[in-house]
């Protein structure tokens, strides 16, 4: 098949119906808050309108917030069926989420047409959107894309929505920076092969050099990028490192100190972005010999990550023992303080968030908190143990809440011994410890002492 024709043929499978409004239309979409806090909690359950357009007879692409999970969308909530369409895919970076829609559409006296995505960012139709194109990262969001800034009055709110013109969708906006329609598509057509088709080059770059460590990082006559950080989980750790410069992209010289163009040779090929998946090579200079060095693009996510930002996909991890709440520390529970977590939250815990939020550690995936301790007369003596780092029980290391209830689960000893960070300890006897979570489980209606598959 020729390009045009395929090009054609591609037109016709996402605009069978013209609409003169572009085919956007609101879902009612239900989710979970959950508390970090107190994750032990089922979550308030709470609603908000969210744009979509409808790509084909049974699939729907929303926009949502990025890092928002949703439980499922009601297709029209004013009519008495309030039918249900379900996520098939959601990118927690882009905010980009896949629904797939009831059969009975055709019931629905309101008919919601199909929408004509426009393929070219830089036809006359979407030029206006598209002033000039940089990667960068939506609000709230790391993956990088291409985007056009755009000036927002101070004061305003960024609103998500469809970018429409003359019946074509064009792409879509966050209020601060506008996406074209071939993000829209990418993440269409791979939503059954990968969560997120949008790779990030996996590291953060340094492009702030003096002409002196220029000389130090390069050798004479090279122009290239040095990195600064590799992001555990998404770039090849262990491979690259803090202080490598970066001379040539799968064979094609770095040629500018600019990370934008440093950027466009990692995530473009040919001036068409690639998916995630894709292989690059990087020619490195470092300590004074070059090295080669290749790894797969892999999507922003911080699973790896010491101290994440958010939990994931999921509600927060937690483990109840001896009335102990125990948790993983994350930037959003820390958060959870208030705007001025930094002031009010454990000292050292801010500290930790902020510098080792994202890197590995060696023997810990996770830093375990107690979080508090559930009152009750037979731990009155750790009642006032709060926000705690978990070292170890009975001399084993916890390097997460898989692996404490591993090593509660497994013990054979009569004691669990915890040890916390300032050399405080908790000791229960298994069946002190078991008789404490009988009586908080029913004290406070808790279906399950722990979320731990």
């Amino acid at each position: 098949m020729g390009a045009g024709l395929f090009f054609c043929a591609l037109l016709s499978a996402f605009s069978p119906v013209e609409s003169k409004q572009g085919g956007e239309f609101f879902l009612l979409v239900h989710f979970r808050k959950y508390s970090h806090h107190n994750p032990f909690q089922k979550g308030v359950p709470f609603q908000k309108r969210v744009p979509a357009i409808r790509l084909d007879e049974r699939t729907a692409l929303a926009l949502l917030k990025p890092g928002d999970i949703p439980l499922f969308a009601e297709m029209h909530p004013d009519e008495s069926a309030g039918r249900k369409a379900y996520f098939e895919n959601v990118d927690p970076e882009t905010g980009l989420g896949i629904l797939t829609l009831p059969n009975d559409m055709s019931r629905s006296k309101k008919r919601i047409p199909f929408s004509h995505l426009e393929p070219h960012r830089n036809s006359k139709i979407c030029s206006s959107f598209f002033p000039t194109i940089e990667w960068a990262s939506l609000e709230n969001s790391r993956a990088l894309l291409p985007l056009s800034r755009i000036s927002r009055k101070e004061g305003t709110e960024p609103v998500r929505k469809f970018l429409i013109s003359h019946g074509f969708v064009c792409g879509f906006t966050d209020g601060s920076w506008n996406a074209g329609a071939d993000l829209l598509r990418r993440f269409y057509f791979n939503r059954g092969t990968s969560p997120s088709p949008f790779p990030h080059p996996g590291f953060i770059a340094d492009t702030s050099l003096t002409p002196a460590e220029e000389n130090y990082y390069f050798p004479k006559g090279s122009v290239g990028v040095v990195v600064s950080e590799v992001l555990p989980g998404v770039g090849p750790m262990h491979n690259l490192f803090p202080g490598d410069a970066i001379l040539s992209v799968n064979g094609i010289p770095v040629s500018s100190k600019d990370k934008q163009s440093l950027y466009d040779l990692i995530l473009r090929r040919h001036g068409v972005p690639v998916n995630s998946g894709e292989n690059v090579h990087l020619s490195l200079y470092r300590d004074g010999r070059r090295r080669e060095l290749s790894y797969h693009l892999r999507p922003y996510d911080e699973d790896s990550f010491l101290i994440p930002e958010r939990t994931g996909k999921s509600a927060p991890r937690y483990l109840i023992s001896g009335g102990l709440l125990f948790t993983e520390l994350t930037q959003s529970y820390l958060k959870e303080f208030g705007e001025k977590y930094k002031s009010s939250a454990e000292r050292k815990l801010v500290y930790l968030a902020e510098s080792f939020s994202r890197k590995l550690h060696p023997e810990k995936k996770r830093i375990v908190l107690l979080s508090r301790t559930f009152p009750d007369e037979k731990n009155r003596a750790y009642q006032e143990f709060q926000d705690l780092i978990l070292e170890s029980v009975n001399d084993k290391i916890v390097d997460s809440i898989d692996g404490l209830k591993e090593i509660l689960t497994t013990s054979k000893d009569d004691f669990y011994v915890f040890r916390f960070a300032g050399n405080k300890i908790v000791v229960f006897t298994k069946d002190e410890a078991k008789d404490l979570d009988n009586r908080i489980k029913s004290l406070y209606s808790l279906d399950t002492l722990d979320n731990v598959n």
